[in-house]
């Protein structure tokens, strides 16, 4: 990914800045790793049943 500058509201910063506190990482990492998540979500690709949160269920069980 390259380089480039990001503007974030003020009031997004808050939230942004209460997220990465709370994982121990700063701003600027957390909004990083934001990004990195969502390029990664691009790749069309369903994440397995196995790799997903405790609780989240991809629904194609049919129930």
């Amino acid at each position: 990914m390259s380089d480039g500058t990001v503007s974030v509201p003020d009031e997004q910063y808050e939230r942004l800045a209460a997220l990465a506190a709370a994982r121990g990482v700063s701003p600027e990492t957390q909004l990083a790793r934001l990004i990195d998540d969502a390029y990664a979500g691009l790749d069309g690709e369903p994440d397995s049943p196995e790799g997903l949160p405790l609780g989240v269920s991809d629904c194609s069980d049919g129930e």
